[in-house]
Order: structure tokens, then C-alpha cells, then sequence
């Protein structure tokens, strides 16, 4: 009867080991969808986002899969506002059959990870009314935090997909006023601290600050505005044009890369939703996740799901 049991014992220990060893590690294989408009394809494309996984891939031996949509488009406005995410993902403005204006169910299904961020007039923020509203298009502190409150409570319906939010594009300090790029970085500050502090645990939800990389915090520069586009950073010291120049999304780009593989780590691991650091690269949580580098290995475990929407 001992000789049974322990032949029995050593069955399942061979059994359990060939299952761990044959499964895929978490963080591997996962696809990326990264939703965007002009200023995110800038960073895409300029920042060396897909060569960067591609080198990843070869030297960690996975296949993380990274695709670039622009979205929302045509039938939709050329507007990705936190009222258009509402609008479309909660408010039924979405159709999943037209991959412009995909809804968030069937994205899920064929992505692993999402990244969502606004385009550059989103910085645009007027001052409150007094009467917010989640239904209104109207740019204000007061709808958007009613607007990224009914995203967070979506986003926590799919608690096996990874949100990746990013961080505001200022504008140029051309293009707005001290008190306009003071409500941005309001905004920005919100973001990265009571949104995901707010309502319990969003251990799915991860913050990608765009704004720490790009934006002046100096708060007298020698030259450029405080809450603005870094002047290093501006297309044109004469034109007001927000989009950040090459040099920005060379910094970038990579940046973006390695936070969404440290967001699959520390999802991986259990480290909860975390934000990056100020200076936008990929940095450790309060809650102890590692950072990872373009030679460090994503996690093992099942599948997580980022998918990345992006500013002008």
C-alpha cells in the first residue's frame, strides 16, 4: 500500500512539473494594440516603438505583438477627448464591426494589453462650471474626472486585461495660458494619484507618464513656460504647433516600450496598478514591482491584455 501511494505521489509530481514547464509564460505572447492619433504616432514611429519589441523579442525569447490603429476615425470625429472614450466604450457611440470606432469588448477579446491617451487639445482645459456632467464634451476638470471614473469602473470589468493609461500632451506655450497649462497639470497630477487611489483596488490599471517627459516643471525656465511643451521639444519657437518634435519621441518612444512591459510584470507578479516616474520611464511601484529594461524578461503566468490609445 506505502509503494502505491508513493508511486501515486511521484505521478503527480511529474505531471504538475511537465505542466508548469510546457505552459507559456505570462507576458510572452501578449498583443498590444496601441490606439493613437498624430502625436502618439509620432512616438510610434519616431520613438522606434515596433524595432524596440522586435529587439526585445530576440533578445528575451518571447513575442510580445505590438499594432499601431489610429482611433477613433472616420465615421467618428477626429476627437479622443475623455468624453469621446465615454462616448464610444460607455455611451454606445462604438461599433465593432468597423475597427475605427472598435468597442471595448471586442478589443479585449483579441488583445492582451491597452493604452489609452488624448490628443494634445486636451490640455485645452477651460475653467469648472460648478455643474459637471459625464455626458458633456465641454473640457473641463470637472467632466473629465466624472468621465475617467466611469472609464475606471470599465476598465474593472475586465480584470484579466491591462489598461495603460497615459498622462496629458501639453500644449505649446504658444497655444495656451498660465492658468489653462495650470489646470492641465492639475489634471495630470489627478491622474497619477486619487484616480487610482479612488474606490478600491485597480491592480489592471497602470499610468504611462507622458506629460513628465515632455512638459516644462521648471517652474522658471530659462527658456519655455512652466505646464508647456518643453522648448527643447517644440517643432517651432515661433508657431504654436504642440506637436512634440522628433527629439521628444525619441526619448519617448522607448520609455513607452519598457512601461508596458514592467505593466505586465507587475501585473504578472501582483503589484497592483502603479504609475511611472516624473521623468516618463519605467519605474518600481510603491508596492515593490520591478523595472524592465530592453534586456530584462517579461514575467511568467497567464495572459494579460494592453492595448494603447494615443494623443494627436
Amino acid at each position: 500500500m506505502r509503494i502505491n501511494t508513493f508511486g501515486k505521489e511521484w505521478v503527480i509530481l511529474l505531471w504538475l512539473l511537465f505542466f508548469v514547464t510546457s505552459s507559456p509564460a505570462y507576458g510572452d505572447n501578449e498583443r498590444i494594440i496601441f490606439l493613437h492619433h498624430s502625436t502618439g504616432g509620432g512616438v510610434y514611429t519616431e520613438g522606434s516603438v515596433a524595432n524596440w519589441f522586435q529587439t526585445y523579442n530576440q533578445d528575451n525569447d518571447t513575442n510580445l505583438q505590438i499594432t499601431s490603429r489610429q482611433y477613433p476615425t472616420s465615421p467618428y470625429p477626429w476627437e479622443n477627448y475623455p468624453y469621446d472614450y465615454w462616448n464610444l466604450w460607455i455611451n454606445g457611440a462604438c461599433n465593432s464591426n468597423d475597427p475605427d470606432i472598435e468597442c471595448l469588448n471586442t478589443l479585449t477579446q483579441d488583445f492582451e494589453v491597452v493604452v489609452f491617451k488624448h490628443c494634445f487639445p486636451g490640455a485645452g482645459i477651460l475653467g469648472d462650471s460648478g455643474t459637471p456632467s459625464v455626458s458633456s464634451p465641454i473640457k473641463r476638470l470637472e467632466n473629465y474626472r466624472l468621465q475617467y471614473r466611469a472609464l475606471r469602473d470599465l476598465m474593472d470589468e475586465y480584470p484579466n486585461t491591462i489598461f495603460i493609461v497615459w498622462t496629458l500632451a501639453p500644449l505649446h506655450r504658444l497655444a495656451t495660458d498660465a492658468q489653462e497649462a495650470a489646470r492641465a497639470r492639475e489634471f495630470v497630477d489627478w491622474v497619477k494619484g486619487d484616480f487610482l487611489a479612488e474606490n478600491g483596488s485597480h491592480p489592471n490599471i497602470f499610468i504611462f507618464d507622458f506629460w513628465g517627459i515632455v512638459a516644462e516643471n521648471d517652474p522658471n525656465p530659462a527658456n519655455g513656460q512652466v505646464n508647456c511643451l518643453r522648448y527643447e521639444y517644440e517643432g517651432s519657437h515661433t508657431d504654436s504647433d504642440s506637436h512634440p518634435n522628433e527629439s521628444a519621441n525619441v526619448v519617448a518612444g522607448p520609455a513607452f516600450a519598457e512601461r508596458i512591459v514592467e505593466a505586465i510584470q507587475i501585473f504578472t507578479e501582483g503589484g497592483g496598478a502603479t504609475s511611472s516616474s516624473s521623468s516618463g520611464g519605467a519605474s518600481s511601484s510603491s508596492s515593490g514591482g520591478a523595472s524592465s529594461s530592453s534586456s530584462g524578461g517579461a514575467s511568467s503566468g497567464s495572459s494579460c491584455f494592453i492595448s494603447v490609445l494615443s494623443s494627436w
